[in-house]
């Protein structure tokens, strides 16, 4: 595959996550009032309506407005920056496809929070504590993915850079 054929499959995973991110969001804003909730499977998922003004598992929750957003941005820019410096600059397949991840999941939140002020969560599964959505599921694959390739990068050596 060329190495333009694999920018372009990266860029489609990005936009299609993304994507799929903003527009169930979208659909549950204009669908499911804040806290109503909607059985999906009985007894397992749910759909559920809830805004976090945080981060994972509602940290920084409760923290002023004026500085939450604009610092919770920065943080979601400077994940953002990492992501494009990861896919860029390496040669490892694997790798690149889980910073691709990562980075579809921050854009979903991050356009999420700067629009509405806060992050969009709707799917709720059983004995799990956490509401969530589709860029907290991107974001978590794609770090358990970078998590497992590093660790194994680790034991075989850094993976190679990509010239310049």
């Amino acid at each position: 595959m060329t190495r333009l054929a694999r920018s372009r499959a990266l860029a489609v995973l990005v936009a299609a996550v993304t994507a799929a991110d903003w527009l169930s969001k979208f659909w549950v804003q204009n669908r499911l009032p804040v806290g109503d909730w909607h059985t999906v499977v009985d007894g397992w998922v749910f759909l559920t309506h809830r805004r976090n003004t945080g981060v994972a598992f509602s940290a920084f929750a409760g923290d002023a407005t004026a500085w939450r957003v604009g610092l919770l941005a920065l943080a979601s820019l400077v994940g953002i920056a990492v992501c494009v410096h990861l896919i860029r600059t390496t040669r490892d397949r694997p790798l690149r496809y889980a910073a691709a991840l990562v980075l579809a999941g921050a854009l979903g939140n991050l356009g999420d929070r700067l629009l509405n002020g806060a992050v969009t969560d709707f799917i709720l599964v059983s004995y799990f504590p956490f509401v969530f959505n589709v860029a907290d599921v991107a974001i978590t694959v794609g770090a358990v993915l970078l998590a497992l390739r590093m660790g194994a990068a680790g034991r075989e050596g850094p993976p190679e850079p990509t010239p310049a």
